[in-house]
């Protein structure tokens, strides 16, 4: 799949929708990390962290997306999806349900990868496991991400002989740096440390997050972000909150750009509502002036 911020083909934009083909689900709110470029914990909304998910509305959430048919199944959004303790029961709902593609994913810091929390994952089926570890420096991974950096290794390594001695086939453990001022020249040794180790690696781009105010001073001499000029997501991903409300864009912080409320609404009608509707035009034009993503802005490699 093309990244993110390619340019769209010209396919119409009045178009019926094609499904979407991510779902990402927030099953529970908050995030024991503080890392420098998220605004989790510093948000202007409010926003009470510990709430979970009822059943009734998760069930009937990933019921309307097996159907529509969604392929990748994110368990997490804007939040540490491990603070859930019923997240492998959850994991284990869509395992037993999907259908050749569909798969389920969660990015996690990693630090609450407890044992008991990883055998439940790998008992689930969970098909990738991507973690994020900003450096391999202690008082660096801690003034990053808030965390203790020989915890999150122990965690780790557990994991990986947890598997090994259970035979599991899955998950997929990638490891993820964000191209930071912080980390940027660190990145070539934490690749070299996991690769050989025959872990994957990926560098994600550094974002602005819809120009959050939480994160700006640290983007103040970034020249490598630049304004996005198109973007896949509202063409390709529904991101769902706690509490059933849809957000517009994993980078809506502030919860500004709701979509549609699935406590009310079914997925597959707000999905191909006006509202969406008018939303991909504008985006597929680029003629974002007033909304969410005029202030975004993303890294190059």
């Amino acid at each position: 799949m093309q990244p993110l911020f390619h340019p769209p083909a010209d396919d119409g934009a009045a178009a019926a929708p094609a499904p979407p083909d991510h779902l990402q689900i927030q099953t529970v709110t908050g995030c024991n990390g503080r890392c420098a470029f998220c605004p989790n914990g510093q948000t202007l909304r409010p926003i009470q962290a510990g709430q979970r998910m009822t059943w009734d509305l998760y069930r009937s959430v990933i019921d309307q997306s097996l159907v529509l048919p969604v392929r990748r199944f994110s368990v997490y959004l804007m939040n540490e999806p491990l603070l859930d303790p019923e997240l492998p029961g959850r994991i284990a709902y869509i395992t037993a349900r999907r259908r050749k593609p569909q798969y389920v994913k969660i990015i996690s810091n990693g630090s609450l990868l407890t044992e008991p929390m990883a055998k439940g994952l790998l008992d689930a089926g969970l098909d990738k496991l991507k973690l994020s570890v900003q450096s391999l420096q202690a008082e660096t991974y801690r003034r990053i991400m808030g965390l203790r950096l020989e915890h999150t290794l122990r965690n780790i390594d557990r994991f990986l002989e947890l598997q090994a001695q259970g035979a599991y086939p899955r998950p997929v453990l990638e490891i993820a740096m964000v191209d930071s001022p912080q980390t940027r020249g660190k990145i070539p040794d934490a690749r070299r440390y996991w690769t050989q180790r025959g872990i994957r690696f990926s560098v994600q781009p550094m974002e602005n997050r819809a120009d959050h105010a939480s994160i700006r001073g640290l983007l103040s001499g970034a020249e490598h972000l630049r304004h996005f000029t198109h973007c896949r997501r509202v063409r390709e991903q529904i991101y769902v909150l706690v509490d059933g409300r849809m957000v517009q864009c994993c980078a809506d912080w502030e919860q500004r750009s709701i979509m549609g409320d699935l406590t009310r609404e079914k997925l597959a009608d707000v999905w191909r509502s006006g509202r969406y509707a008018d939303y991909r035009r504008r985006i597929a034009a680029w003629q974002v002036r007033g909304m969410l993503c005029e202030g975004c802005r993303i890294g190059f490699h």
